[in-house]
């Protein structure tokens, strides 16, 4: 792979490992800046974008997370390639990181070379075929995290399944099921989440809604992604569920 060299900013609050990144990066002929926490590296940022940023998950004062948002929710920002560097290696969490824009994942410990090797990738341009597979991907990722999520309500040991699982997961009984949601399920949600609801059901887009409320798009997707979440559906699936479900309570 042809060597790609770029302005990397580090996101590590453990010094020797950031250190230790910084060295093998800048051999690797990169320029590389150093951030400790994840309000110094917005800060940062803001001052000089980077071409690339390692982020590590776990950091006082700001965690990856919400560095990760942040940076996605700006139009300056949000096309920086991030790789998120982390000891959690979940599944829930590595979908977490990829749904959220990063374009990597690197579990804590990891072989450095490895690391030089996916920072190269990191920094090419995508071609359309790799942004292709980024969608499939997604959509891909979407439906392994509702599968995980789905409607599951953890009440101390045990687990419960939503109406919705129980429907899904037992044929036998589709049959004598009601053929709209049970518009009981609103009780669970809150009244701003009830307001989103209603305005995906009306077609109203993510950009309106945020304008609406004066918060960022990506707010929007949160909230559907929690409502998704309650219901045990993808987050594409809560327009049309959100219909029947408003409709059968004005019924």
């Amino acid at each position: 792979m042809e060597q790609q060299t770029g302005r990397i900013l580090v996101v590590e609050d453990e010094d020797d490992l950031a250190t230790l990144v910084e060295l093998n990066l800048q051999l690797a002929g990169h320029d590389v800046e150093i951030a400790v926490n994840g309000e110094r590296a917005l800060a940062q940022i803001d001052v000089s974008p980077p071409d690339l940023v390692l982020l590590d998950v776990m950091m006082p004062v700001m965690d990856g997370w919400q560095v990760l948002r942040e940076l996605k929710a700006k139009a300056e920002t949000q096309d920086i390639p991030v790789i998120m560097l982390t000891a959690l290696a979940e599944e829930r969490d590595l979908i977490r990181g990829h749904l959220q824009g990063a374009v990597r994942y690197v579990t804590k410990p990891f072989e450095m070379r490895g690391l030089l090797d996916t920072v190269t990738q990191a920094l090419q341009p995508p071609t359309d075929d790799e942004l292709a597979q980024r969608r499939t991907r997604t959509r891909q990722l979407l439906q392994r995290l509702a599968e995980l999520d789905s409607g599951r309500v953890a009440s101390g040991p045990s687990v419960r399944l939503s109406q919705l699982e129980q429907l899904r997961r037992e044929p036998d009984a589709v049959e004598d099921a009601p053929t709209r949601p049970d518009p009981a399920l609103l009780d669970e949600f809150t009244e701003s989440q009830r307001h989103v609801m209603q305005q995906l059901a009306d077609g109203v887009s993510a950009r309106a809604i945020a304008n609406e409320l004066e918060v960022s798009r990506s707010n929007v997707y949160a909230i559907r992604k929690r409502i998704a979440r309650k219901l045990g559906i993808a987050p594409d699936d809560v327009p049309g569920v959100a219909r029947d479900l408003l409709g059968t309570e004005a019924s």
